[in-house]
């Protein structure tokens, strides 16, 4: 989800070289401002429904990372193979 969510700030031009700062120790890091933007993003990307096949219900991204926690918990507390959520 985040990857998609970088390559659309990016290509739609929100997040850009200059908004990058490096820091005394080589990372590299958003200044506030695009820090900002990119949660705004973030937060839109996280509340988007779509169609979650497996249950056939319209859900978010943040309801989809709930059951999918809860999915793990059930495969490891049973010893289960766990099947994760693959984005097309």
């Amino acid at each position: 989800m985040v990857d998609g969510l970088v390559m659309t700030v990016i290509n739609n031009g929100s997040i850009k070289k200059e908004d990058f700062h490096k820091q005394d120790n080589g990372a590299y890091l958003l200044d506030k401002e695009a820090f900002r933007r990119f949660l705004q993003y973030y937060e839109e990307r996280m509340e988007k429904l779509f169609l979650y096949r497996e249950q056939d219900i319209q859900t978010s991204y943040r309801k989809l990372f709930e059951i999918q926690a809860e999915k793990i918990q059930k495969a490891v507390l049973n010893r289960e193979e766990y099947q994760p959520f693959l984005v097309r």
